[in-house]
């Protein structure tokens, strides 16, 4: 493993054995991909791929991690101690300092109106909670999951340095035509204060919400995109979005200045 940084009666007894048989089976799948991820992918990011139960979800979270390779480290997400390591720091208060100063400026620019952010670290167990719960995950899973049955690359022996190549291959290449919305769990930008989703509220409700289906009725019709756009523009220079790859009209994307220990640091 590579490192960075487990009868009462015969139709009765007929019956629990067949469901019995059916979950050793399933059991002996997702086994399988643990042990795959592994012999291909760093401790941490195979724990994580290991708290996945779903095959479908564990499989595309996969694929997230072999087409980072290289970059894992730097972009995994922060342990809970370096979360609480974060809170009260100098780099914590500057982030805050310009969340405060663009929710300033739209409260100005749109009275009435104000900004709603959960600025707190998207922890990696969070992440693991919204992976296994995404609808738009369990679409791409279920694609990619059957199309990898379908494949030469299917059911690779953890033994197997071929066919673990193989494997490894068609999992990168491999794209569904339905993408995930959210990040594989360990890799999102929330996880290392690198992100921030603005909410718009009026009297104290949300009405641009991270709602996918909402964003032609509540950003786009509503102006929310580009005056949010505006605020941050004006307010936020660490700040840059919103995020286009995927479009999230909330999202953007947080680059701090470097501190003073940084750069002492680096002298």
């Amino acid at each position: 493993m590579r490192r960075f940084g487990q009868t009462p009666g015969a139709i009765v007894g007929a019956f629990h054995a067949l469901i019995f048989g059916v979950t050793v089976a399933l059991a002996e799948d997702t086994a399988d991909l643990d042990a795959i991820a592994a012999q291909l992918l760093p401790e941490q990011v195979a724990s994580a791929v290991a708290a996945i139960p779903e095959e479908p979800r564990k499989l595309l979270a996969m694929r997230s991690y072999l087409r980072f390779s290289g970059k894992l480290e730097e972009r995994w997400s922060w342990s809970e101690e370096e979360i609480a390591a974060f809170q009260g720091s100098e780099a914590q208060l500057a982030l805050q300092s310009e969340i405060d100063a663009i929710s300033a400026d739209f409260a100005e620019r749109n009275p009435g109106h104000a900004i709603y952010v959960h600025s707190r670290v998207r922890s990696l167990d969070t992440q693991i909670d919204h992976w296994n719960e995404n609808n738009s995950v369990g679409v791409s899973g279920a694609e990619i999951h059957e199309a990898w049955l379908n494949s030469k690359a299917a059911t690779p022996s953890p033994t197997d340095p071929k066919a673990l190549a193989r494997f490894e291959k068609w999992l990168k290449r491999y794209t569904p035509e339905t993408r995930a919305h959210i990040a594989a769990p360990g890799l999102s930008r929330h996880g290392r204060a690198q992100a921030i989703d603005f909410q718009i509220t009026k009297d104290g409700k949300i009405i641009a919400s991270t709602d996918y289906d909402a964003i032609e009725t509540e950003w786009r019709q509503g102006g929310w995109e580009d005056k949010l756009k505006a605020s941050v523009t004006a307010a936020g220079p660490c700040f840059s979005g919103p995020l286009s790859s995927l479009h999230e009209p909330w999202h953007y994307d947080y680059t701090p200045q470097p501190t003073a220990a940084d750069t002492s640091g680096s002298q």
